[in-house]
């Protein structure tokens, strides 16, 4: 990052020094009245620097032969008799990590990383980096994981691994309020300010290529300097990071608007050693186990308010199912290192073999039509092998085995698996790509919209025998809105026929509760007698299974879906196939369109 102040030109001086509110917003949000009235910081003259170079060539390192968890196990601090986690992380990044005047590393990712500590049963020690060190320190082991701003990208994925993303960042236009622009399509023909090295240079650059845009670009070597200019209206826009641009004009520069629309979105996750697959399971472990008792949404609420960032830009790790019984501690956790004995990148795609794909061959619906998840399973699975120029080969009665078929090595791929914490020590799970949960069906034209709509009327909820699960989610939703549960009444439905009699003629039941992939179908044949309504509960993730460690391929996997979905294919397919719900979004991974010389777009 490029934190550096400037010296003011008497004309400008009254100007930065108001201590006004800036009109700063990203997506229509405004700035908060407490952030207004900040008081500025003095700022002072400094030497402008030299564009910030790359990172450095590392020093060789030996195969991974066991996980960084056997080295956290066994540094043990005398004083609390703890085992000791080592982060390494900047200590100069506004709202992320900052070293304050008492010593502490206080922002996001520091109390992420507290909070990881604590789950763990470890003491944190942070430990600083720079630019220049990070990446040595943690291929040498001197640091456990690498904290600060780490951008998920595609280019460093053959040293690295990376936890799920824990933010998303955003490269984007600040403009002055009379320019007259409405979003970033305006800025072609413009002249654009940009900090030379700058990611956000590289991004408008990216951005601009893909988009057609041409605009003539002047490059600055700090973000002061952009910022005078556009003051002075030498340039009508000036390109960069979205949090460092909150530094450097809320509540000092007014007058000036960020363009809603981002020209690169940029995750932000935690890095470990490649390979260190167990590490990798154990944090993403805990970060879900972070949302899931309610500890990560207070961490964005101090660091980044919602009247700042809308929960709708936040990122937040997605739950897998058996979370809650997973108990496993750090001690539990294996250190050895297990490498795929067939790496498909390399075994079956690059040497034209064959992709054995598990999972498919679903049966079809009641209506005798290929079954929705199936047909976009194979869609998927065909877009897939067309983009990276391999055959399929389909595991013959493989159909709800995809798991066990890959985890024997019979299976490259398994599809319609649903990420779950017991099968972690077995697959890995890549590109999760629909979502199945329970919906209402309830008679067209029905006011209900929810369980909430139960507290009037009657309470009569139909579920069928088969199904255990369901009138444990109506038992939690019902009581969720205030609906005493002795004053539900529970209708006991064996076919789909009962169903729709039920619902519809006799209205037996006001509604039905069940698998959305299972009312489906009914409600698909007879669309003028029964409807869902629009909640999931109890959603669960569809995704690829990969087999275990196989980094290269999980990467592919996961990189290809994010180029359908920038493109618009995975949508096309999804419409077309499922369309139930809504499609799944993706982070997209900046970086190139071939990974591990495999080509990811169409």
């Amino acid at each position: 990052m490029h934190n550096h102040n400037m010296t003011i030109r008497p004309a400008l001086a009254g100007l930065f020094s108001a201590l006004l509110l800036a009109t700063l917003m990203l997506a229509g949000v405004s700035l908060t009245a407490a952030q207004a009235t900040r008081t500025p910081v003095p700022l002072a003259t400094l030497v402008p620097p030299t564009p910030l170079p790359p990172l450095p060539s590392t020093t060789p390192q030996p195969p991974l032969v066991q996980s960084a968890i056997a080295r956290i196990k066994a540094r043990i601090d005398p004083s609390s008799q703890k085992p000791t986690l080592v982060i390494g992380i900047p200590y100069n990044i506004y709202r992320f990590s900052t070293l304050t005047d008492t010593g502490d590393v206080q922002g996001f990712e520091a109390d992420i990383a507290q909070a990881i500590a604590d789950d763990w049963g470890c003491t944190l020690q942070l430990r600083q980096v720079t630019q220049e060190n990070a990446l040595d320190l943690l291929l040498s082991g001197q640091i456990d994981l690498l904290m600060g701003q780490v951008v998920l990208s595609r280019d460093a994925q053959s040293q690295l691994d990376y936890s799920d993303p824990i933010f998303a960042n955003r490269q984007v236009a600040l403009v002055l309020n009379d320019a007259g622009l409405q979003d970033i399509k305006d800025l072609n023909g413009k002249t654009i300010g940009v900090v030379a090295g700058s990611r956000a240079e590289d991004a408008y650059n990216a951005w601009a290529s893909a988009n057609g845009v041409q605009a003539t670009v002047t490059r600055y070597t700090m973000l002061d300097e952009g910022l005078r200019a556009l003051v002075d209206k030498q340039i009508t826009a000036l390109a960069g990071d979205r949090w460092e641009l909150d530094r450097k004009v809320n509540g000092i520069i007014p007058g000036v608007t960020l363009l809603p629309t981002p020209f690169r979105v940029e995750p932000y996750a935690i890095a470990m050693r490649r390979y260190d697959d167990n590490l990798r399971t154990l944090v993403n472990r805990t970060l879900q186990r972070l949302v899931s008792s309610n500890r990560y949404a207070p961490i964005y609420d101090q660091w980044f308010p919602k009247d700042l960032l809308p929960e709708e830009l936040r990122v937040i790790p997605r739950v897998w199912s058996n979370l809650d019984t997973d108990s496993r501690g750090l001690g539990d956790f294996p250190v050895d290192v297990v490498l795929p004995s067939r790496p498909v990148v390399t075994q079956v795609i690059k040497a034209g073999q064959p992709l054995r794909v598990a999972g498919l061959g679903a049966p079809p619906d009641p209506n005798g039509k290929p079954s929705i998840v199936e047909a976009l399973n194979q869609a998927l699975v065909n877009e897939l092998a067309r983009r990276w120029h391999v055959q399929v080969q389909p595991v013959p009665d493989s159909y709800g085995k995809g798991e066990d078929m890959l985890a024997s090595g019979q299976a490259d791929l398994a599809v319609g698996v649903e990420p779950h914490w017991s099968g972690v020590d077995r697959i890995d799970y890549a590109g999760m790509y629909a979502q199945r949960g329970y919906r209402m069906m309830v008679r067209i034209g029905s006011d209900i919209e929810g369980f909430a709509s139960l507290r009037i009327g009657v309470r009569q909820i139909g579920v069928y025998a088969d199904d255990a699960n369901a009138w444990e989610i109506v038992k939690k939703q019902t009581d969720a809105v205030g609906i005493p549960e002795a004053t539900l009444k529970r209708v006991t439905i064996r076919t789909d026929a009962d169903a729709i009699d039920a619902v519809f003629n006799t209205q037996v039941a006001r509604v039905l509760v069940a698998d959305g992939l299972r009312l489906w179908p009914l409600v698909q044949a007879n669309p003028k007698l029964v409807q869902l309504t629009k909640t999931t509960y109890d959603p669960h993730p569809l995704a690829f299974g990969v087999p275990r460690n196989d980094a290269d391929f999980r990467v592919l996997v996961e990189v290809t879906l994010q180029d359908m979905y920038q493109d618009g294919t995975y949508q096309k397919l999804w419409q077309e196939n499922f369309g139930l719900g809504d499609p799944m979004s993706f982070v997209v991974w900046p970086g190139p369109t071939t990974v591990f010389g495999v080509k990811t777009t169409g």
